[in-house]
């Protein structure tokens, strides 16, 4: 199975745009150019979904069992729960530090038990529990989550009816699209809100499997650079309202439609050996701290944010120096979680899951050979 060197480089920038997106609701930036800029870094969310069900899907040869299912799923969450786990008890230490009026946070922390057991278990945004509670961005794992319980089926479905996934994606987005609105929310890309971001991760996690399984046209490096380079001036100008009070960017079926195009291009780009600067070695070898980066940024920003002095967020400067400030933080906290403890734990659970499955199969085969008769 090639690599997809401009998926690795990309996946690291995306992380640090979620974080720099996350950060600036805590130290706004007074430039309204700027500020759509930065707001546009939300698109990252949706790429992540893609991602996710386009690398699970390139593998095509999956034997589905019952031990292989339940060691399919336990190898997804040996690679995001440790690091969950440690920023969701460091979140729940300062709520009930705050509850005992010990601490007095900058913003509001949880104190729901049920909530907490919910955001543990990763059911949260399953309408379980509340996406702002304690560690805001697991949403998303928990979102996840869900796509990795149905794989098995969409693997299957993807299997069967082929290039016909991508009108699940559509009907998805339809659906999730009708349901947002039901619920009182903007749009689909933000359904998370009333605490079901599953349908925001359905539509994507799909779409990412129908790439990887279809085989695609090529198409002339000059077409596919110049669709690159329109897809980025989308991503850099295109700002549209979405209403009073409401941030100026995509939203709902129109984000998707131009994530999902975009992503596509890339595809072309990546598997065609076109070179784009994502494809940096710099980059791919920043991108195993992805997922830290991404779990750990709200915890690291919370305490950069409290030792900066308040006067440094005055200034629009300002401002974009400390949110920078916070970001690297958290890249240089992800990789010390990498090398101490997300990278040694997840090896070890997946050798360990790999061992299972395998005696599990090898007794299976034993017991079937010891009832078969004997030939003389």
């Amino acid at each position: 199975m090639n690599r997809l060197p401009d998926f690795d480089g990309l996946r690291f920038l995306l992380c640090i745009g979620i974080a720099v997106f996350h950060f600036s609701f805590r130290i706004p930036v007074n430039d309204e150019t700027l500020n759509e800029f930065i707001l546009a870094f939300s698109y990252f969310t949706d790429v992540f979904f893609i991602f996710s069900g386009l690398f699970l899907a390139r593998r095509r040869n999956y034997l589905w069992s019952w031990p292989r299912y339940v060691a399919f799923v336990g190898k997804r969450l040996a690679r995001i729960y440790p690091l969950h786990v440690v920023a969701f008890s460091c979140f729940a230490l300062l709520s009930a530090l705050a509850a005992a009026g010990i601490l007095h946070p900058l913003g509001e922390h949880s104190t729901s038990w049920r909530d907490g057991l919910a955001q543990l278990l990763l059911v949260h945004n399953w309408g379980l529990g509340h996406t702002s509670s304690y560690n805001y961005v697991s949403w998303s794992l928990s979102a996840l989550l869900a796509m990795y319980l149905a794989f098995p089926l969409f693997d299957m479905v993807c299997r069967r009816f082929g290039s016909w996934v991508l009108v699940g994606v559509i009907v998805a987005t339809v659906a999730g699209e009708y349901l947002a609105q039901k619920l009182g929310v903007l749009s689909i890309t933000r359904i998370q809100l009333s605490n079901v971001g599953v349908f925001r991760a359905l539509p994507s996690f799909l779409f990412g499997m129908w790439l990887a399984r279809r085989e695609h046209p090529a198409v002339p490096g000059a077409v596919v650079k110049s669709l690159l380079a329109a897809c980025l001036a989308v991503f850099l100008f295109c700002h549209p309202e979405n209403g009073p009070g409401e941030p100026h960017m995509l939203e709902g079926p129109l984000r998707l439609a131009f994530i999902y195009t975009g992503v596509y291009v890339l595809y072309l780009a990546s598997s065609q050996g076109i070179y784009t600067p994502l494809q940096w070695r710099g980059l791919a070898s920043l991108s195993r701290y992805s997922f830290g980066i991404f779990i750990l940024h709200p915890l690291v920003g919370m305490m950069f944010f409290r030792m900066a002095p308040e006067r440094w967020s005055e200034t629009t400067a300002g401002a974009v120096l400390v949110i920078c400030g916070a970001a690297v933080a958290s890249v240089f906290t992800a990789v010390a979680a990498y090398h101490l403890f997300e990278n040694p734990l997840h090896r070890w659970l997946v050798k360990r899951f790999d061992v299972w499955v395998g005696g599990y199969e090898r007794g299976s085969a034993e017991a079937t050979q010891g009832c078969l008769p004997v030939v003389r």
